[in-house]
């Protein structure tokens, strides 16, 4: 497939509007659990792993402000005539060829080689079908009960790995591995309090500071389905230990 120009009237459009520009080098992490499906779940499993902790983009729950927001980008893209596959060669020319840091994101760029081959192909063409499209939101989350969708809704599976959840992020703790120790309230508190004891080797992780806006019953119905995927017995069942 040809590559996008870099002399194309679209890409100097996207390119203006800081697309892709804006990745910590932190986005670059590898991960090690099995990312399956087609491309829309396959690239929506490596945006979120790669991508997410620093972009904003409805379909992938992803809440990172560190880059630009592909939404608000791609909208206006959209509007001024690109079509899908248009956005596609887009997204793939700025990620083989990251620009550096602009004055909107000081001191932040996008790592060279970030997604390469089928993953690289697999990430542009799910940004592409979904970034920007007016009413685009995350699909039903894998997982059992409530909690499964505000896990997927709140974009948590960008920086944690969650077998239940078929999340893939490495930037925080692996669920499956810390929550079975941890009692109901540890669990909350881990949520709403982030900072109050983080797990060791995440010292200097940063947990977004959106968790005071949840729902009540919403952030119990993810502690029920922490719990309940993990198999922590030590958490008990609803509002235990």
């Amino acid at each position: 497939m040809n590559l996008f120009r870099p002399t194309s009237k679209a890409l100097i459009l996207v390119v203006s509007l800081g697309v892709l520009t804006g990745l910590s080098a932190g986005c670059g992490a590898e991960t090690s659990a099995p990312i399956t499906g087609g491309f829309q779940d396959r690239g929506r499993q490596l945006f979120n792993a790669k991508c997410g902790t620093c972009h904003v983009m409805a379909q992938a729950a992803s809440q990172g402000v560190q880059g630009p927001n592909l939404d608000t980008a791609f909208a206006a893209a959209r509007a001024a005539g690109l079509d899908e596959d248009t956005v596609k060669g887009v997204v793939e020319y700025q990620i083989k060829h990251p620009r550096p840091s602009t004055s909107g994101y000081p001191g932040v760029s996008m790592p060279a080689d970030i997604v390469t081959g089928n993953d690289l192909q697999d990430v542009a063409r799910y940004v592409a079908r979904y970034a920007g499209v007016p009413g685009a939101r995350p699909p039903i989350a894998p997982g059992e009960g409530p909690g499964a969708q505000v896990y997927a809704n709140q974009g948590c599976g960008s920086c944690h790995i969650l077998a239940a959840a078929e999340s893939a992020g490495v930037l925080g703790p692996n669920l499956d591995e810390v929550i079975p120790g941890m009692t109901r309230a540890k669990i909350e508190e881990s949520i709403v309090e982030p900072d109050a004891s983080k797990s060791p080797g995440y010292e200097n992780a940063v947990m977004p500071n959106r968790w005071s806006n949840l729902p009540p019953q919403e952030l119990q119905q993810l502690i029920d389905f922490l719990v309940a995927s993990t198999g922590n017995a030590k958490a008990g069942g609803k509002n235990g230990g």
